[in-house]
């Protein structure tokens, strides 16, 4: 399976040509903390509050374990809560806590899924005056640290799933799969696949994957694309095709 990361040198500094050592030379990926990516939408889903016939037994659940309650008093306040109408603020807590463990438990690297994408290379290539790095990840990743992005524009969970989470471990995939790896429409050109840590801050290396190729852009400066070039020794190289140029 081919991924693709995108960098942009339209204005390089040192720090960007000393950060690409790590990845041509090391296969390491820096591994984002989810609420430092450029979706301001990232974290914004909702919740369906619309009771079922568990969704008591949740609540109540949840009140014996937040509020000390006996089961019996539990019960009762979750049925209450549930005839009239409040489930909203009782799973407002429950979805900032799990939308903050989301932040604090998950490292990101985001890939594109072509090296020929017009969107990809305008919003992370410098408009064409940046690389992009092809790494060949095992195809068996997927669904275990490779992810492919959702897009819709209904991010929503249900609270019986939200509670669920809350407690059981097993189930907080429930939660990431729509704070983590659900976007919006307007981000579906991306068609973006996303490697999913424990770890935050660090560079970490896809288990199995080795990089393949370098694709160097188009409007790359000469003295950009030399000390690159340096960098990318050994590496097989390509250039750019444009899509409009590849359909004529």
């Amino acid at each position: 399976m081919k991924l693709y990361k995108y960098r942009d040198f339209s204005n390089p500094s040192d720090t960007d040509f000393e950060r690409l050592v790590p990845l041509l030379q090391q296969k390491a990926f820096w591994c984002a903390r989810p609420d430092t990516l450029n979706d301001p939408e990232e974290f914004v889903w909702t919740c369906d509050h619309s009771p079922t016939a568990e969704t008591i037994d949740w609540l109540m659940r949840l009140l014996m374990h937040t509020h000390g309650r006996t089961r019996e008093e539990a019960r009762a306040r979750a049925a209450r809560a549930t005839a009239d109408g409040r489930l909203k603020t009782v799973a407002q807590q429950v979805m900032k806590d799990m939308s903050q463990q989301c932040r604090n438990d998950n490292g990101l690297v985001c890939f594109g899924t072509s090296p020929d994408n017009d969107i990809l290379w305008q919003r992370y290539g410098g408009n064409g005056a940046g690389v992009c790095i092809e790494v060949d990840a095992p195809e068996q990743l997927l669904e275990s640290q490779l992810f492919r992005v959702r897009y819709s524009d209904a991010r929503t969970i249900h609270i019986n799933q939200l509670i669920r989470a809350y407690f059981d471990d097993a189930h907080v995939k429930d939660v990431y799969e729509v704070a983590l790896l659900t976007k919006s429409c307007s981000w579906a050109a991306e068609e973006e696949i996303r490697f999913v840590s424990k770890m935050q801050g660090v560079p970490v290396v896809i288990d199995g994957s080795h990089i393949t190729r370098l694709i160097l852009g188009d409007a790359l400066p000469s003295s950009v694309r030399q000390r690159i070039e340096a960098i990318a020794t050994g590496l097989p190289l390509a250039s750019r095709t444009r899509q409009q140029e590849s359909q004529t």
